[in-house]
């Protein structure tokens, strides 16, 4: 038979990223070790690369369409995507979903893999620099 967890006894469960024991010292104290970063930490930086990957994603789709000389009426003739939901993605306040992403590379001639690629490469490259959104 196999133990389950529950979400009962999550909570019991230790964290991976809290204080651990490591052993006792010559005079009998324990040692403790904090871990290398906090869950909180990790979701606050994972949140900030997100940011940076969806401005520089942003500013390639808007730079994209001013390129071919499209206006956002053009792209969504082109896509079947909204007018409203392009410009939301272009202003950064909302992020595109894989479907509307591909629709729209493809109405540019790139792929999904690149594009997003080079969003990263360069939201990489600010944090790189030491440049903030």
């Amino acid at each position: 038979m196999t133990a389950t967890t529950s979400p009962s006894n999550w909570a019991s469960q230790s964290a991976p990223h809290e204080t651990v024991a490591t052993g006792t010292g010559p005079d009998g104290s324990r040692a403790e070790s904090p871990s290398s970063s906090t869950p909180d930490s990790h979701c606050r930086l994972a949140d900030e690369h997100a940011a940076r990957i969806q401005a520089a994603l942003a500013n390639a789709l808007r730079d994209l369409r001013t390129k071919h000389g499209w206006s956002v009426y053009d792209v969504e003739k082109r896509t079947g995507v909204s007018r409203s939901t392009l410009s939301r993605i272009e202003r950064q306040v909302t992020s595109p979903t894989m479907v509307v992403l591909a629709k729209v590379c493809r109405a540019y001639g790139c792929s999904v893999s690149h594009l997003v690629g080079e969003a990263e490469a360069h939201g990489a490259q600010k944090t790189e620099l030491g440049v903030s959104q």
